[in-house]
């Protein structure tokens, strides 16, 4: 077994797209019109990765959308270049909620998503 894709709940799908591809340097693995109510978004750090699904909330999961992890981290990416992620977290204004501190698993840091769930990025040593 594998795991191939998790749904991530978002507000709007290409506000999602731009926040996630910009901000956090993710790829866009798919973006395609399925029918008038139904459009399928993935998103990946590689094209061998997990990849999330982003996807609106339904009726009654409005308030699911960036709690969908409670406090807890939602999103663990393990990343070659910390330094650059942190530049690209500035320059796109994302919220640094705690870091970049050391570990004695590597370097890292946790930053809010574009609606609030929490995601730590990893240099590993």
């Amino acid at each position: 077994m594998r795991t191939n894709r998790i749904t991530l709940l978002v507000e709007d799908l290409d506000q999602a797209i731009q926040f996630y591809t910009n901000a956090f340097g993710l790829s866009l693995i798919e973006d395609s019109q399925i029918s008038e109510s139904k459009r399928i978004v993935r998103i990946a750090t590689s094209d061998e990765d997990v990849t999330l699904n982003l996807a609106t909330p339904k009726s009654g999961d409005e308030d699911l959308v960036g709690r969908q992890a409670g406090q807890r981290v939602l999103v663990f990416v393990d990343t070659n270049n910390l330094e650059t992620d942190l530049a690209r977290f500035t320059d796109n204004r994302v919220d640094i909620i705690d870091g970049p501190r050391t570990e004695s698993f590597g370097r890292c840091v946790l930053v809010k998503d574009l609606v609030g769930n929490t995601w730590e990025f990893v240099e590993r040593i």
